[in-house]
C-alpha cells in the first residue's frame, strides 16, 4: 500500500487577495456571514464550529439546541465552549473569548412544527446565510417512526423555516454515503425509490399499529437496509429532492467519519460510535474478535476532513445558484468517499496498535483483535469474555462494589453486531462533484482546507489514533468520578 505525506492545513485565518476566476473563494463566502448550525454539540458540529471561529472571519454561529435534562441550551453551548476542542483556539488566539461571543444558543424543539419561537425565528429568518443541519439519530436500533422523526421530520420543519430565510445562500443537509447501501454502485444523486407507496404511507401505517406490530413491520420496510438509521436518512434525501428543490441546497454524504486527523488536534474524538467504538479494546488490551470479510475496504474519513469538505460544500452549492443556467436546477449530491488510498479491515489491527507506546502491546493486539471470516471464533470468545465479566462483576459485588465489565461487553457486543453489514460488503460510487470542488478551490482556500483524503497516509494518521482514544477515556473516567462525587 503507497501512501503520500499530507500537507498540513492552516490554522489561522489569513488575508485573501483578489477572488479568483472561476474558483471557489470560501474564505470570501464565509466573510461577515451569519451560520446556522443543528447538531452543534455533537462531534461534528463541534469540529465544524471551531474550524468556523478559528479559520474564518463569520459574524455570528447560531447553535438550535435542545434542553437536555435540566440543563439549557446555553448551559449546554457553554460546556461546550469549555471543552478541550477549543484549547487550539484558546491558546493561539489572543481574542478567543471575542471569537466565543459569536456563537449563539437558540432553544429549539424539533418534535414541534414550528421549531423556534416567534422571536427568534424573526432573528434567524432576517439573518441567517447558511445552514447546516447536522443533528441526527445515529441509533442503529432505534424504532423505525422514531428513527423518521429525528432524522426526516426534523429535517423538513427546518427546510421550512428555511422557506422564509431572506438572505439564504446555501443549506448543507449532512447525510450518510450508506443511505443507499442496498446498491452496489453508489452514484451523486437522489434515490427516490422508498417502498410502500414511499415516506407518507409508511408513517400512516406505523401510527396505526402497536408497538410489538411495529417491530415486526419495520423488517418487512427495511427490506434489504440494515436497520433504521440508513432507512431514515434515504428517506430524507427524498424528501429534500420532492419538497425542498428550489432551495440552494445540497446533500453531503460522509461514509465512517473517525476521529480528527490534524485539527484540532491529531486524534481527537469524543465519542466511540461505529469503527472508533471497535477499536477501543485494541487500545485498552482487550482481546475482542469481529466477524467480518478482512479483505473488504471501508470508506473513513477524519472529522476535519469530512468538515472541511462540508465547509467548501456549502460555498460551492452558493456559487451553482448563482448560475443562470438551468433555472430547474438538481440538488447537487457529494459522496465524499475516497477510495484509491483505502485499506482492508485486514489491515486495520495492525494500523490502530501502531499508536500504542509499548512494544509488547503492539505484538499482543495482533493476536488478541482481529477481522475473523468465521463466526465460530468471535461467538466462542465473545462467550469467553461475558464469562468472565461476570465473574469479576461477583467478585466486585462481594466488596460491595459495583462492576460494569458485563455492561461493557454487551455494548461491544451490540455495536459490533450493529455494524456487521458493513464489514461484509463493499461498494463502489462516483465522487466526481466532490473531485470538482477540490479541483476549484482558490489557492489560499487549498492551504486551509485539505479536503482531498486521497492523499491521507493513513500510517501517520493512525498514529494519534490510540492516543486520542486514551485521552477520551480518561475524559470519560474523570467525569464519572465527578458525577459521583455529586450524588
Amino acid at each position: 500500500m503507497q501512501h503520500t505525506l499530507n500537507i498540513s492545513t492552516a490554522e489561522t485565518p489569513m488575508e485573501t487577495g483578489p477572488p479568483e476566476e472561476g474558483k471557489l473563494n470560501v474564505s470570501e463566502f464565509y466573510r461577515g456571514a451569519t451560520v446556522l448550525i443543528t447538531g452543534g454539540t455533537g462531534f461534528i458540529g463541534k469540529v465544524l464550529v471551531e474550524k468556523l471561529l478559528r479559520c474564518f472571519k463569520v459574524k455570528k454561529i447560531i447553535l438550535l439546541i435542545r434542553p437536555k435534562g435540566n440543563i439549557g441550551p446555553s448551559e449546554r453551548l457553554q460546556q461546550m465552549l469549555d471543552g478541550p476542542i477549543f484549547n487550539t483556539l484558546r491558546n493561539s488566539k489572543a481574542n478567543a473569548q471575542h471569537l466565543f461571543r459569536k456563537v449563539v444558543a437558540m432553544e429549539a424543539s424539533f418534535e414541534q412544527t414550528d421549531i423556534v419561537d416567534d422571536i427568534n425565528r424573526t432573528k434567524i429568518c432576517n439573518e441567517v446565510q447558511i445552514v447546516f443541519h447536522v443533528m441526527a439519530s445515529i441509533r442503529f436500533d432505534e424504532v423505525l417512526d422514531d428513527a423518521i422523526a429525528m432524522n426526516v421530520t426534523s429535517a423538513q420543519r427546518l427546510y421550512a423555516l428555511s422557506n422564509a430565510m431572506t438572505q439564504l445562500r446555501a443549506v448543507v443537509h449532512v447525510s450518510t454515503f450508506y443511505s443507499n447501501c442496498n446498491r452496489e454502485h453508489i452514484e451523486e444523486r437522489i434515490y427516490d425509490d422508498i417502498p410502500f407507496g414511499g415516506l407518507d404511507h409508511i408513517t400512516l401505517m406505523l401510527k396505526k399499529l402497536d408497538t410489538r406490530e411495529k417491530e415486526r413491520m419495520t423488517q418487512l420496510v427495511l427490506g434489504e437496509m440494515p436497520n433504521s438509521y440508513v432507512f431514515s436518512k434515504k428517506c430524507a434525501e427524498a424528501m429534500i429532492g420532492r419538497d425542498f428543490r428550489h432551495l440552494p441546497i445540497g446533500i453531503f454524504r460522509p461514509p465512517i467519519v473517525i476521529s480528527s486527523y490534524r485539527e484540532p488536534e491529531p486524534g481527537w474524538i469524543d465519542c466511540f460510535h461505529g469503527a472508533t467504538g471497535l477499536c477501543v479494546p485494541v487500545v485498552v488490551g482487550k482481546p475482542m474478535w469481529y466477524y467480518g470479510k478482512p479483505e473488504v475496504k471501508p470508506f473513513m474519513t477524519p472529522v476535519d476532513y469530512t468538515v472541511a469538505g462540508m465547509i467548501v460544500a456549502a460555498c460551492d452549492i452558493g456559487q451553482r445558484q448563482c448560475s443562470i443556467l438551468p433555472l430547474e436546477k438538481p440538488v447537487p449530491v457529494y459522496n465524499y468517499t475516497f477510495e484509491k488510498n483505502a485499506f482492508p479491515y485486514a489491515n486495520l489491527v495492525e494500523l490502530v496498535s501502531s499508536g500504542l507506546p509499548n512494544p509488547v502491546d503492539r505484538w499482543l493486539a495482533g493476536i488478541k483483535c482481529r477481522i475473523s471470516p468465521w463466526k465460530v471464533f468471535p461467538k466462542i470468545l465473545l462467550w469467553l469474555m461475558t464469562l468472565q465479566a461476570r465473574i469479576a462483576d461477583e467478585v466486585l459485588a462481594w466488596f460491595g462494589k459495583r462492576g460494569s465489565n458485563v455492561k461493557i461487553v454487551s455494548a461491544i457486543s451490540t455495536l459490533a453486531n450493529a455494524v456487521e453489514f458493513f464489514r461484509c460488503r463493499m461498494w463502489t460510487m462516483d465522487n466526481g462533484n466532490v473531485k470538482r470542488m477540490i479541483s476549484l478551490l482558490s489557492s489560499d482556500d487549498a492551504k486551509r482546507l485539505d479536503i482531498d483524503a486521497d492523499r491521507i497516509d493513513w500510517r501517520d494518521y493512525y498514529k494519534s489514533f490510540a492516543k486520542g482514544i486514551a485521552m477520551e477515556l480518561m475524559r470519560k473516567a474523570r467525569s464519572r468520578q465527578q458525577r459521583a462525587k455529586r450524588i
